[in-house]
């Protein structure tokens, strides 16, 4: 069942105003529910697609990246029936576990298959020949176009929006060696929508271009306490943080392997990798209470962690390992990292809801206050931070050559 809006009926008459041009009602929809829903309805909209690999490669990574954004913003997808876009968008919908409405107009109410991405076929029942793609723009909160031809259906519907609602809720793929209408929608109010750094330096890697990594000789810092907080990566013996099952599946199966040799090596160096191409430090880690995940930091020296690193046969690793991510403690503060709260277990429940994931139990066989934690409780884009408040470790100078950053971070090596 779809959730009401605490609004009732405000953000249905939000989105049917999007449809004045082309004349929509609400009693045309069953359910008419689905305009209700107090998420966002992010529309999926491409021209078609065709035989051009370049062009289908594109679409898929600005795709993948998409859904890592709504599955944080806890969005709902709304694709047409019948459309260019459509079985696309809901396989990634369905690696990512991102809600989708299915949108069916017209003569395209016919039986679909269903999956479990699928929250609800919503169907426009109407006497006239409604276009299903101007129908979906006018109906989403925000749309995402993929890909647009020049003078096409999707082009003409986009700038009739623009025209008529003149904000910045229509964003355009710009690719790469490819003649789209982005850069004149774009003049008309939409909003660019670039493949990131991330994507760039990746790609770099794959094609094999030699990186020149900018190794830092002055090690002082890594004694310095209380000045960087420590983020210390390990092995991944499943799934990626923020990778679904299927997801790591389709990379075994389909051999993608993110720019690694081999997609199955998942050691702490290779999740260091995949952290600085990316740009991102995942909220993977799920606290003692066992419902928040969140990413953790030491407030120890880099020195001080490593010396007193200790193997946990418990889970069979090594609670920190020579590899990873420092930030400046005071950049970590402005972006809101926090300590932990130590203290009794009943504690806990004394806390807001806001600061739970801060908890941690001090421990009996363990002191856990000596770890000197801080966490956040979700994805942390490094980009955010200025190049000198993040830096790179590794153990030995060879390795700094294979991690290729999106960003100028100093890497040090901590053997000597």
């Amino acid at each position: 069942m779809l959730e009401p809006s605490p609004h009732n009926g405000q953000k249905r008459l939000l989105r049917l105003a999007a449809c004045e041009p082309i004349q929509l009602q609400a009693k045309q929809i069953s359910p008419a529910e689905v305009l209700d829903t107090p998420g966002p309805l992010v529309g999926i909209v491409s021209s078609r697609l065709g035989h051009d690999p370049n062009l289908h490669r594109q679409v898929c990574q600005f795709l993948s990246r998409r859904m890592m954004d709504l599955r944080q913003r806890h969005a709902r997808i709304l694709v047409a029936a019948g459309s260019a876009i459509e079985k696309l968008a809901i396989r990634a919908a369905e690696l990512f576990h991102i809600p989708v409405v299915r949108l069916i107009v017209g003569k395209e109410a016919t039986s679909y298959a269903t999956t479990e991405t699928v929250l609800v076929d919503c169907v426009i029942q109407s006497n006239d020949a409604l276009p299903r793609d101007a129908v979906l723009i006018g109906l989403a909160d925000q749309i995402d176009a993929a890909y647009v031809r020049r003078g096409g259906k999707i082009d003409q519907a986009l700038r009739r929006r623009l025209l008529a609602l003149r904000d910045s809720s229509c964003r355009v793929a710009v690719l790469n060696e490819l003649p789209t209408a982005g850069p004149e929608l774009i003049q008309s109010g939409a909003i660019g929508w670039y493949l990131s750094d991330t994507d760039q330096a990746m790609e770099s890697c794959v094609k094999g271009n030699t990186y020149q990594p900018i190794i830092d000789g002055d090690t002082r810092w890594m004694q310095s306490d209380g000045q960087w907080l420590i983020h210390c990566t390990r092995s991944c013996l499943g799934p990626w943080p923020g990778q679904t099952p299927k997801q790591h599946q389709d990379e075994l199966l389909l051999g993608h392997s993110d720019g690694f040799a081999n997609p199955t090596s998942r050691g702490p160096l290779e999740t260091l990798m995949r952290i600085v191409r990316s740009g991102r430090l995942v909220a993977g880690a799920i606290t003692s209470a066992q419902k928040y995940p969140v990413v953790c930091f030491s407030e120890r020296s880099l020195v001080e962690c490593l010396k007193q690193r200790s193997f946990r046969s418990h889970v069979s690793r090594w609670d920190g390992e020579p590899y990873g991510i420092a930030v400046q403690i005071d950049a970590a503060k402005r972006f809101g990292i926090k300590p932990v709260i130590y203290g009794e277990k009943e504690h806990r429940k004394q806390l807001t809801s806001e600061d739970k994931f801060r908890f941690q139990a001090k421990g009996k066989t363990h002191d856990w206050t000596l770890e000197r934690e801080w966490r956040y409780n979700a994805t942390i884009d490094l980009t955010r931070f200025a190049e000198n408040e993040v830096r790179v470790f590794v153990p030995e100078k060879v390795e700094a050559s294979q991690l290729c950053p999106i960003r100028n971070w100093l890497i040090s090596v901590t053997t000597t």
